[in-house]
């Protein structure tokens, strides 16, 4: 009874076991998949590191390159220690379980050993003959021809059990050999992700060495690019600042806020309640530029007013909306790039540096539905989106109202 007990609770431990491997392996696999795409994106920015190494315009794009490398790197070596946790963690189960296995083995041998003997001692069949026949009455010769029977049913599902528990045994030592071999794989990779941090740090700061030497042209490019961005962001002020007197006239009032319909408080409600959780515009990304006034992130005597944040990602990649809203405007400029304005109630966001297209005015979208296409600047090899977030026609600083990547 005691032994019988006993197997039901190890089948019990194994069953548990079983659940709690199957949640680490997709865990893991998870993990697996993120590092395998980061390091995919880890390749293609060295591309344009090389690429554009030596052109000594592109010092300040190589080290917003390096940056966003950096970062990929860092999060590689964050999912790697992640893994290798879990990694741990199951090693230290499987040992566990083909110790109490093993434990299960000796003990089922040891038995079985025990009935052979008993078998081997009391195998005439003359003897189990005359103890049936001995009986006194009908009844009790039946319990004794099914005793005989269920003693031999034990025999036969003791002898399964120890062959089942030696495959799994084999089985759980070869999981175990195999989760050593990815830990020692995944350890020698942390280390040398490690080793390249400290590389691209000493280039970045070779780079920096070097924008030091000629400072001033490069604090005039950054002040020529600020106006033009500035053009820009006037423009987006002036086509809510309609926008917003336009909601007024319809309801003949006069304020320098949104008039809103019952619809359109609604979704301005829900938008607020989603500050610090709303999706990011891209899939990932690094940040270049943060909002306000600030020092250039590269030269920093150079200081600019950003309205919003630019996130530098992977080639070809789509934009999306960050809440449900309408395209209200879609602006073309001069070098090719398009701006779309997405309304949500009395907030705008904003996405700007697109190549292509997917929506239309007036439509309606949905929580990162994609809206276009970001620009690749064909010098850099960079993919930067600018996206910016209004409150009526006051900017709002982006990174307080996304959520984590």
């Amino acid at each position: 009874m005691l032994s019988r007990l006993s197997f039901i609770l190890f089948t019990l431990f194994l069953f548990a076991y079983s659940l709690n491997s199957y949640s680490q392996y997709l865990n893991q696999s998870d993990l697996e998949r993120k590092r395998i795409e980061l390091t995919k994106e880890i390749n293609n920015i060295q591309k344009l590191i090389s690429s554009s190494k030596n052109q000594k315009k592109l010092v300040v794009e190589n080290i917003q390159n390096l940056n966003y490398k950096l970062d990929l790197q860092n999060e590689v070596i964050k999912i790697i220690n992640n893994q290798l946790n879990i990694i741990s963690a199951s090693i230290n189960n499987n040992q566990s379980v083909i110790n109490e296995l093993f434990k299960s083995q000796e003990l089922l041998k040891s038995q079985y050993a025990d009935m052979i003997l008993r078998s081997y001692k009391t195998r005439s069949k003359t003897g189990k003959l005359m103890f049936i026949f001995s009986s006194s009455n009908f009844q009790q010769a039946l319990k004794r021809i099914q005793y005989f029977k269920q003693y031999s049913d034990y025999q036969n599902n003791q002898l399964q059990q120890i062959e089942k528990n030696t495959v799994e045994l084999k089985a759980l030592r070869t999981q175990l050999i195999d989760e050593k071999t990815i830990q020692e794989s995944l350890i020698s990779e942390n280390q040398t992700t490690k080793n390249n941090v400290s590389i691209q740090l000493l280039s970045k700061n070779k780079l920096l060495q070097s924008i030091s030497s000629n400072e001033i042209q490069y604090v005039k490019e950054i002040k020529s690019k600020q106006k033009t961005s500035a053009k820009i962001d006037k423009e987006i002020q002036k086509i809510i600042a309609r926008a917003i007197a336009e909601s007024n006239r319809k309801k003949k009032i006069t304020s320098k806020v949104f008039a809103l319909t019952p619809e359109a408080k609604i979704l301005s409600n829900n938008f607020t309640s989603n500050k610090g959780k709303l999706p990011w515009p891209v899939e990932k990304g690094y940040i270049t530029l943060k909002y306000g006034k600030q020092p250039h992130p590269v030269v920093k005597t150079a200081t600019i007013q950003s309205n919003g944040i630019r996130i530098i990602t992977a080639s070809s990649q789509n934009v999306r909306s960050i809440f449900d809203g309408v395209i209200y405007r879609i602006i073309s400029s001069k070098n090719g790039s398009k701006t779309i304005l997405v309304q949500h109630g009395n907030f705008f966001t904003v996405y700007k540096n697109l190549a292509s297209i997917y929506v239309e005015k007036g439509d309606r979208v949905s929580t990162k539905q994609n809206l276009g296409k970001i620009i690749t600047n064909k010098n850099s090899g960079q993919t930067i989106l600018s996206f910016s977030l209004f409150k009526d026609n006051k900017t709002e600083n982006p990174l307080l109202w996304l959520g984590q990547k």
